[in-house]
């Protein structure tokens, strides 16, 4: 055998071809998704943090509001209730006779005024 042959029991060794971009990239994929997914959620969250930490200030201020105008309610419902009495006072038929003789003293011709005083003890 010439040394310039090579022999048949040695295999030369092969080339391999480059795999395709696609077949390389295949093993890959659910990595990307995965770190993808993970970003999207993380940015997500992110968000809603940041929201929710902008509400909570607002849903106290509204909350102290509230508690504002149900005080101001309370007491605007006792002063009605407190007027509606008093105007009904003044000017209920029934009652306008007390009504003037508390103001004026003045009494009716057939009262009279009865003034108890307490006998002294012997």
């Amino acid at each position: 055998m010439s040394p310039s042959c090579p022999s048949p029991n040695r295999l030369r060794p092969r080339r391999r071809r480059p795999k395709p971009l696609s077949r390389r990239m295949a093993r890959h994929t659910p990595l990307f998704e995965v770190s993808a997914r993970l970003a999207v959620n993380g940015l997500i969250t992110v968000v809603s943090l940041s929201a929710l930490g902008q509400l909570v200030p607002y849903i106290q201020a509204q909350s102290h509001r509230l508690e504002q105008v149900n005080h101001a309610v309370d007491t605007a419902t006792t002063s009605d209730t407190q007027r509606r009495a008093e105007f009904s006072r003044y000017f209920s038929p029934a009652q306008a006779s007390r009504t003037m003789q508390e103001y004026s003293g003045y009494q009716a011709p057939h009262e009279r005024q009865v003034v108890w005083t307490e006998v002294p003890q012997p």
